[in-house]
Protein backbone atom coordinates (compact mmCIF):
# COMPACT_ATOMS: atom_id res chain seq x y z
CA UNK A 1 0.00 0.00 0.00
CA UNK A 2 2.72 2.44 -0.99
CA UNK A 3 0.10 4.75 -2.52
CA UNK A 4 -1.03 5.87 0.92
CA UNK A 5 -2.29 9.13 -0.54
CA UNK A 6 -4.83 7.50 -2.83
CA UNK A 7 -8.46 7.45 -1.78
CA UNK A 8 -8.69 3.75 -0.91
CA UNK A 9 -5.63 3.74 1.33
CA UNK A 10 -6.72 6.99 2.98
CA UNK A 11 -10.13 5.49 3.73
CA UNK A 12 -8.58 2.36 5.22
CA UNK A 13 -6.30 4.46 7.42
CA UNK A 14 -9.26 6.52 8.62
CA UNK A 15 -11.20 3.38 9.46
CA UNK A 16 -8.27 1.75 11.26
CA UNK A 17 -8.18 4.79 13.56
CA UNK A 18 -11.70 3.87 14.67
CA UNK A 19 -10.56 0.71 16.48
CA UNK A 20 -8.75 0.00 19.74
CA UNK A 21 -7.20 -3.25 20.89
CA UNK A 22 -8.35 -5.01 24.04
CA UNK A 23 -5.06 -6.82 24.29
CA UNK A 24 -4.59 -10.53 23.92
CA UNK A 25 -1.24 -9.88 22.29
CA UNK A 26 0.33 -7.33 19.94
CA UNK A 27 -1.15 -8.62 16.66
CA UNK A 28 -3.81 -5.97 16.13
CA UNK A 29 -1.28 -3.26 16.98
CA UNK A 30 0.80 -4.47 14.04
CA UNK A 31 -2.30 -4.58 11.82
CA UNK A 32 -2.74 -0.87 12.47
CA UNK A 33 0.97 -0.20 11.98
CA UNK A 34 1.13 -1.99 8.63
CA UNK A 35 -2.07 -0.19 7.67
CA UNK A 36 -0.29 3.13 8.17
CA UNK A 37 -1.72 4.34 11.50
CA UNK A 38 -0.22 4.58 14.97
CA UNK A 39 -3.00 5.30 17.50
CA UNK A 40 -1.92 5.25 21.12
CA UNK A 41 -3.63 2.72 23.37
CA UNK A 42 -3.02 1.13 26.74
CA UNK A 43 -3.42 -2.42 25.42
CA UNK A 44 -2.29 -1.93 21.81
CA UNK A 45 1.03 -3.72 22.31
CA UNK A 46 0.25 -5.75 25.40
CA UNK A 47 -0.29 -9.36 26.42
CA UNK A 48 -3.51 -9.35 28.46
CA UNK A 49 -5.17 -12.59 29.65
CA UNK A 50 -8.97 -12.49 29.41
CA UNK A 51 -9.71 -13.00 33.11
CA UNK A 52 -7.25 -10.30 34.16
CA UNK A 53 -8.68 -7.93 31.55
CA UNK A 54 -12.23 -8.44 32.83
CA UNK A 55 -11.09 -7.94 36.42
CA UNK A 56 -9.28 -4.73 35.50
CA UNK A 57 -12.23 -3.34 33.57
CA UNK A 58 -14.61 -4.03 36.43
CA UNK A 59 -12.62 -1.77 38.76
CA UNK A 60 -11.42 0.75 36.19
CA UNK A 61 -7.85 -0.56 36.52
CA UNK A 62 -7.74 1.23 39.87
CA UNK A 63 -4.42 -0.29 40.94
CA UNK A 64 -2.76 -0.19 37.53
CA UNK A 65 0.40 1.89 37.86
CA UNK A 66 0.10 2.29 41.63
CA UNK A 67 3.46 2.58 43.45
CA UNK A 68 5.27 -0.75 43.20
CA UNK A 69 2.90 -2.19 40.57
CA UNK A 70 5.20 -2.01 37.55
CA UNK A 71 8.23 -4.24 36.96
CA UNK A 72 10.62 -4.47 34.00
CA UNK A 73 11.32 -7.93 32.57
CA UNK A 74 13.11 -9.24 29.48
CA UNK A 75 11.09 -11.27 26.98
CA UNK A 76 12.38 -14.39 25.25
CA UNK A 77 12.87 -12.19 22.19
CA UNK A 78 15.19 -9.84 24.07
CA UNK A 79 12.81 -6.89 24.54
CA UNK A 80 12.01 -5.03 27.75
CA UNK A 81 8.40 -5.57 28.84
CA UNK A 82 6.65 -3.66 31.60
CA UNK A 83 4.59 -5.95 33.82
CA UNK A 84 1.65 -4.78 35.91
CA UNK A 85 1.60 -7.13 38.88
CA UNK A 86 -1.94 -6.07 39.81
CA UNK A 87 -3.51 -7.06 36.47
CA UNK A 88 -0.92 -9.32 34.82
CA UNK A 89 -0.64 -6.97 31.84
CA UNK A 90 2.64 -7.21 29.93
CA UNK A 91 3.31 -4.09 27.85
CA UNK A 92 5.95 -4.03 25.13
CA UNK A 93 8.14 -0.99 25.80
CA UNK A 94 9.78 -1.13 22.37
CA UNK A 95 13.24 -1.02 23.95
CA UNK A 96 15.70 -3.86 23.31
CA UNK A 97 17.23 -5.32 26.46
CA UNK A 98 20.35 -3.39 27.43
CA UNK A 99 19.44 -0.27 25.45
CA UNK A 100 18.30 1.68 28.52
CA UNK A 101 18.69 1.46 32.29
CA UNK A 102 15.69 -0.54 33.62
CA UNK A 103 15.27 1.87 36.56
CA UNK A 104 15.03 4.81 34.16
CA UNK A 105 12.66 2.89 31.92
CA UNK A 106 10.24 1.89 34.67
CA UNK A 107 9.92 5.51 35.79
CA UNK A 108 9.05 6.51 32.23
CA UNK A 109 6.53 3.69 32.03
CA UNK A 110 4.74 4.89 35.17
CA UNK A 111 4.10 8.22 33.45
CA UNK A 112 3.34 6.82 30.00
CA UNK A 113 0.95 4.13 31.18
CA UNK A 114 -0.85 6.49 33.56
CA UNK A 115 -1.62 8.73 30.58
CA UNK A 116 -2.76 5.77 28.45
CA UNK A 117 -4.97 4.46 31.26
CA UNK A 118 -6.77 7.80 31.54
CA UNK A 119 -7.12 7.92 27.75
CA UNK A 120 -8.58 4.41 27.63
CA UNK A 121 -11.13 5.15 30.35
CA UNK A 122 -12.16 8.34 28.55
CA UNK A 123 -12.60 6.41 25.28
CA UNK A 124 -14.61 3.71 27.05
CA UNK A 125 -16.93 6.35 28.49
CA UNK A 126 -17.28 8.02 25.08
CA UNK A 127 -17.99 4.70 23.36
CA UNK A 128 -16.97 5.86 19.88
CA UNK A 129 -14.23 3.27 19.27
CA UNK A 130 -14.77 -0.33 18.19
CA UNK A 131 -12.90 -2.58 20.62
CA UNK A 132 -11.09 -5.60 19.16
CA UNK A 133 -10.48 -8.86 20.97
CA UNK A 134 -9.27 -12.14 19.46
CA UNK A 135 -10.70 -15.34 20.90
CA UNK A 136 -10.21 -19.04 20.29
CA UNK A 137 -12.86 -20.72 18.16
CA UNK A 138 -13.74 -23.08 21.01
CA UNK A 139 -13.78 -20.39 23.74
CA UNK A 140 -17.10 -20.36 25.62
CA UNK A 141 -19.45 -17.52 24.68
CA UNK A 142 -19.79 -16.71 28.37
CA UNK A 143 -16.21 -15.37 28.49
CA UNK A 144 -16.88 -12.77 25.81
CA UNK A 145 -20.24 -11.93 27.34
CA UNK A 146 -18.54 -11.14 30.66
CA UNK A 147 -15.96 -9.03 28.81
CA UNK A 148 -18.73 -7.09 27.06
CA UNK A 149 -20.54 -6.45 30.34
CA UNK A 150 -17.33 -5.14 31.91
CA UNK A 151 -16.81 -2.80 28.95
CA UNK A 152 -20.42 -1.58 28.94
CA UNK A 153 -20.17 -0.63 32.61
CA UNK A 154 -18.03 2.27 31.34
CA UNK A 155 -19.95 3.28 28.20
CA UNK A 156 -21.65 2.16 24.96
CA UNK A 157 -18.66 0.79 23.03
CA UNK A 158 -19.13 -1.80 20.29
CA UNK A 159 -16.93 -4.91 20.52
CA UNK A 160 -15.47 -6.86 17.58
CA UNK A 161 -15.04 -10.56 18.36
CA UNK A 162 -12.41 -12.09 16.05
CA UNK A 163 -11.71 -15.78 15.45
CA UNK A 164 -9.47 -17.47 12.92
CA UNK A 165 -10.90 -19.65 10.18
CA UNK A 166 -11.00 -23.35 10.92
CA UNK A 167 -8.34 -25.67 9.43
CA UNK A 168 -10.75 -26.64 6.65
CA UNK A 169 -11.04 -22.98 5.57
CA UNK A 170 -7.40 -21.88 5.33
CA UNK A 171 -6.53 -23.30 1.90
CA UNK A 172 -6.81 -21.83 -1.55
CA UNK A 173 -10.61 -21.65 -1.36
CA UNK A 174 -10.56 -19.15 1.52
CA UNK A 175 -12.52 -15.98 0.87
CA UNK A 176 -13.12 -13.03 3.21
CA UNK A 177 -16.56 -12.93 4.77
CA UNK A 178 -18.25 -9.70 5.86
CA UNK A 179 -18.47 -8.93 9.56
CA UNK A 180 -21.87 -9.62 11.05
CA UNK A 181 -23.73 -8.09 13.98
CA UNK A 182 -24.55 -10.75 16.56
CA UNK A 183 -25.90 -8.45 19.28
CA UNK A 184 -26.76 -4.79 19.72
CA UNK A 185 -23.15 -3.77 20.41
CA UNK A 186 -21.25 -6.89 19.34
CA UNK A 187 -19.84 -7.58 15.86
CA UNK A 188 -18.24 -10.92 14.95
CA UNK A 189 -15.86 -11.82 12.16
CA UNK A 190 -12.93 -13.99 11.20
CA UNK A 191 -9.50 -13.79 9.63
CA UNK A 192 -7.68 -16.54 7.76
CA UNK A 193 -5.20 -17.14 10.57
CA UNK A 194 -3.77 -15.48 13.66
CA UNK A 195 -0.10 -14.56 13.88
CA UNK A 196 2.10 -17.01 15.80
CA UNK A 197 2.00 -16.23 19.52
CA UNK A 198 5.71 -15.45 19.77
CA UNK A 199 5.87 -13.61 16.42
CA UNK A 200 2.87 -11.30 16.61
CA UNK A 201 4.33 -9.16 13.82
CA UNK A 202 3.90 -12.01 11.28
CA UNK A 203 0.32 -11.04 10.54
CA UNK A 204 -1.85 -12.09 7.61
CA UNK A 205 -2.67 -8.50 6.71
CA UNK A 206 -5.21 -8.72 3.90
CA UNK A 207 -7.93 -10.65 5.83
CA UNK A 208 -7.55 -8.22 8.73
CA UNK A 209 -8.07 -5.22 6.44
CA UNK A 210 -11.17 -6.82 4.91
CA UNK A 211 -12.57 -7.50 8.39
CA UNK A 212 -11.82 -4.06 9.81
CA UNK A 213 -13.29 -2.33 6.78
CA UNK A 214 -16.40 -4.51 6.91
CA UNK A 215 -16.90 -4.00 10.66
CA UNK A 216 -16.48 -0.24 10.35
CA UNK A 217 -18.97 -0.08 7.48
CA UNK A 218 -21.47 -2.16 9.45
CA UNK A 219 -21.15 -0.02 12.57
CA UNK A 220 -21.36 3.34 10.80
CA UNK A 221 -23.78 2.50 8.00
CA UNK A 222 -21.10 3.22 5.39
CA UNK A 223 -20.34 1.39 2.13
CA UNK A 224 -17.53 -1.20 2.22
CA UNK A 225 -14.26 -0.43 0.47
CA UNK A 226 -13.48 -1.89 -2.96
CA UNK A 227 -10.20 -3.79 -2.70
CA UNK A 228 -9.63 -4.75 -6.34
CA UNK A 229 -6.19 -3.87 -7.69
CA UNK A 230 -7.67 -1.23 -10.00
CA UNK A 231 -8.75 0.80 -6.98
CA UNK A 232 -5.13 1.55 -6.10
CA UNK A 233 -3.48 4.24 -8.18
CA UNK A 234 0.02 2.97 -7.40
CA UNK A 235 -0.57 -0.53 -8.77
CA UNK A 236 2.51 -1.93 -10.49
CA UNK A 237 2.41 -1.98 -14.30
CA UNK A 238 4.96 -4.26 -15.94
CA UNK A 239 6.88 -2.84 -18.95
CA UNK A 240 5.05 -3.23 -22.26
CA UNK A 241 1.94 -4.50 -20.55
CA UNK A 242 3.56 -7.85 -19.75
CA UNK A 243 1.66 -10.18 -17.46
CA UNK A 244 4.46 -12.69 -17.03
CA UNK A 245 7.87 -12.38 -15.36
CA UNK A 246 10.46 -14.86 -16.63
CA UNK A 247 13.72 -15.42 -14.79
CA UNK A 248 16.94 -14.48 -16.57
CA UNK A 249 19.16 -17.17 -15.10
CA UNK A 250 19.68 -20.62 -16.55
CA UNK A 251 21.03 -21.88 -13.23
CA UNK A 252 19.28 -21.65 -9.86
CA UNK A 253 19.41 -18.03 -8.71
CA UNK A 254 17.33 -15.23 -7.27
CA UNK A 255 15.21 -13.49 -9.90
CA UNK A 256 13.28 -10.30 -9.18
CA UNK A 257 11.24 -7.50 -10.66
CA UNK A 258 11.10 -4.16 -8.91
CA UNK A 259 9.30 -0.86 -8.64
CA UNK A 260 11.36 2.20 -7.73
CA UNK A 261 9.80 4.64 -5.27
CA UNK A 262 11.02 8.18 -4.64
CA UNK A 263 12.09 8.06 -0.95
CA UNK A 264 11.77 11.80 -0.32
CA UNK A 265 8.02 11.43 -0.03
CA UNK A 266 8.21 8.75 2.65
CA UNK A 267 8.17 9.72 6.30
CA UNK A 268 10.50 8.16 8.85
CA UNK A 269 7.81 7.95 11.54
CA UNK A 270 5.69 5.21 9.97
CA UNK A 271 5.85 1.79 8.38
CA UNK A 272 5.08 1.28 4.69
CA UNK A 273 3.62 -1.79 3.07
CA UNK A 274 4.24 -3.00 -0.48
CA UNK A 275 1.94 -5.63 -1.91
CA UNK A 276 1.44 -7.28 -5.28
CA UNK A 277 -0.79 -9.94 -6.77
CA UNK A 278 1.01 -12.95 -8.24
CA UNK A 279 -0.18 -15.88 -10.36
CA UNK A 280 1.89 -19.03 -9.94
CA UNK A 281 1.45 -21.47 -12.84
CA UNK A 282 1.11 -25.19 -12.25
CA UNK A 283 4.58 -25.89 -13.70
CA UNK A 284 6.42 -23.32 -11.54
CA UNK A 285 9.58 -24.92 -10.13
CA UNK A 286 10.84 -22.14 -7.84
CA UNK A 287 11.24 -22.58 -4.11
CA UNK A 288 9.86 -19.26 -2.90
CA UNK A 289 7.96 -16.16 -4.06
CA UNK A 290 8.10 -13.18 -1.74
CA UNK A 291 8.03 -9.39 -1.51
CA UNK A 292 10.60 -7.07 0.01
CA UNK A 293 10.47 -3.33 0.63
CA UNK A 294 13.84 -1.75 1.31
CA UNK A 295 16.48 -3.75 3.14
CA UNK A 296 14.43 -5.18 6.01
CA UNK A 297 10.96 -6.62 6.55
CA UNK A 298 8.99 -5.89 9.71
CA UNK A 299 6.26 -8.23 8.56
CA UNK A 300 5.36 -10.17 5.45
CA UNK A 301 3.28 -12.78 3.71
CA UNK A 302 5.09 -14.96 1.18
CA UNK A 303 3.27 -16.81 -1.58
CA UNK A 304 1.63 -20.12 -0.74
CA UNK A 305 3.25 -22.44 -3.28
CA UNK A 306 0.48 -24.99 -2.81
CA UNK A 307 -1.86 -22.56 -4.57
CA UNK A 308 -1.42 -22.74 -8.36
CA UNK A 309 -3.23 -21.16 -11.32
CA UNK A 310 -4.94 -18.52 -9.16
CA UNK A 311 -4.19 -15.01 -7.94
CA UNK A 312 -2.80 -14.44 -4.47
CA UNK A 313 -1.26 -11.45 -2.73
CA UNK A 314 2.25 -11.21 -1.28
CA UNK A 315 3.29 -8.24 0.82
CA UNK A 316 6.07 -6.83 2.97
Amino acid sequence: MTGIRNAVAARLSERLHGFRSLGGNCEFGFVQRYGGVEPSGLLRFAYTPMEDLIRGLRCGFADFGAPGDLRIAISDGGTYYCHSVAYNIWSNTGHPAGSIDPDVLVEREYGRLAHLKRKMLDELADGSKILVRKVDRDAPDSDFERLAEAVWAHGPSTLLRVVEAGPDRVGSDWRPEPARRVADRVIAGQVRRFAPTAQAWEIDLEPWLHLIDSAYALEHGAPPTTFEAGAFGAALTLPGGLRRHAGRHAATALSAYTRAVEPSGLGTDRAYVFSTWVWIPEAFAGERVFAVAGHGRLGWRDADLSRRDCWQRVWA
